[in-house]
This record gives structure tokens, sequence and C-alpha cells, in this order.
């Protein structure tokens, strides 16, 4: 009876760390996540999301953890039609001649809550590394984050000092496991 027992705590434990293993390379998108962004404008929030993103987490322990994320930047929608219809010009996004973002990574280290990550993220063909705090909770994936839209040369040419658009615009993450 013991050797049963002892039998299937082992098959138990096996097969929880493979699907475990299995669980920390994923795929992921605009089907099964959010990427959004907010900010300010003339002292007013904005939110917004990117309607179509795709990425590739392979977490620790797995051997060689990355993510590699691509987000087109003609989906990023607010729901105001004139953001929305300002957002892919070239002052802002410049979608003609950039019409994708990039994350990725080169660093990612476990954590109690999750990962820490650092990386780089390109935008308008400008690279800049960001480091976030990847949180695993409830079969989810959240990250937040800052970036100066300044440094990406996003709205330089229409407002150049931040008096109207904040410099500093949040992105969150949320991927559904």
């Amino acid at each position: 009876m013991r050797s049963i027992l002892l039998g299937l705590v082992s098959v138990t434990l096996y097969l929880h760390v493979n699907i475990s293993l299995a669980q920390t390379q994923i795929k992921t998108g605009h089907n099964s996540g959010v990427v959004s962004f907010s900010g300010q404008h003339a002292g007013m929030e904005f939110k917004g999301k990117f309607e179509r993103w795709q990425a590739l987490l392979v977490l620790p322990p797995q051997n060689d953890p990355s993510i590699t994320a691509t987000f087109y930047l003609d989906s990023a929608k607010t729901g105001d039609s004139i953001y929305d219809s300002t957002l892919p010009e070239f002052d802002w996004f410049d979608v003609e001649n950039h019409p994708q973002g990039t994350f990725v990574s080169n660093k990612i280290v476990s954590t109690d809550s999750g990962y820490q990550v650092s990386g780089d993220l390109t935008l308008k063909g400008i690279t800049s590394p960001v480091n976030f705090a990847l949180n695993e909770s409830s079969n989810k994936l959240t990250a937040k984050f800052d970036i100066n839209r300044l440094v990406f040369n996003i709205g330089v040419e229409s407002d150049p000092d931040a008096e109207w658009v904040s410099k500093t615009i949040a992105l969150s993450i949320v991927i559904n496991q």
C-alpha cells in the first residue's frame, strides 16, 4: 500500500512539474491579452490599446528565457476619432515608415511574484532599454511600466516640450494563460 501511495505521489509530482514546464512557453496575442497605453492630453487622461499584437514568452526555468513581441502601430485605438486619426501620422507613430513596434528581452530572472524583465523597446526605428516586473497570478501575467515618448520621437514636432501631451506614457500588459 505504501509503495502504491509513493508511486501515485511521484506520478503526481512528475505531471505537475512537466505541466508547469510546458506552461513556461506562451504564445499569445490580442486574442488572449491586452496591451494598453495611457497618458494625459490637455490635463485630461486618455487611454488606448493595440488591437493587434503577438508575443512569444519563454520563461524560466526554460533554457534561454526570452520574450519577443510585435505590435502593429496602426492598430492603436483610443475610441476618440481625433486621437485615432492622429496616432498613425508622421509626427506620432509614423505607421507608413514604421508599421510595427517591437520588444526583445535580453534578461529574464525569476522572482517571488513572477519575473524581472530587461530588454529593448523599438518604436519609430528608435531602440531604448526598458525594465519591468512581469507578475504572475490567477493564470495571468501582468506588467506596467512607463516610457518617455520624446525618447522615441513621438509627437516631437507638435508638442516637443510635452505641454499638451504628457511625455510619460504608461504601458500595461495583461496576458491570460
